[in-house]
């Protein structure tokens, strides 16, 4: 029996309710499923999507950590290297992230209102 006090989080996901997402390896003992550069283990995937969990649980347990479960997370998708580099660019010129969904919610809502 361990005495480890149970690790308090200051951050709770929130979901955004989009359908679409990525499942990821979900750790026993928290955190995600990475390989050795630091790249989480996930699959695009529809909420709910069965078959994809099942691909996802596989794939953990061929890795050797089949102790996790498979966790949806909403409205998030993959980028590639050089995705990651020209949202970098566009964040340094001042420019939302093409993958920030949330912001372009936001500006949605807002030039809404101004109409």
């Amino acid at each position: 029996m361990s005495n480890r006090k149970p690790l308090k989080h200051k951050v709770s996901a929130v979901d955004d309710g989009f359908d679409f997402g990525v499942y990821v390896w979900a750790l026993p003992e928290g955190g995600l499923f990475k390989d050795d550069d630091g790249n989480v283990l996930n699959i695009p995937s529809m909420r709910h999507d069965i078959e994809k969990m099942g691909i996802i649980t596989k794939a953990a347990a061929y890795w050797g950590r089949a102790d996790g479960h498979a966790q949806f997370l909403s409205g998030i998708g993959r980028a590639t290297d050089a995705m990651y580099a020209e949202d970098q660019e566009r964040f340094a010129q001042g420019l939302t992230p093409y993958g920030d969904i949330g912001a372009f919610r936001d500006e949605l809502r807002n030039s809404r209102n101004r109409h």
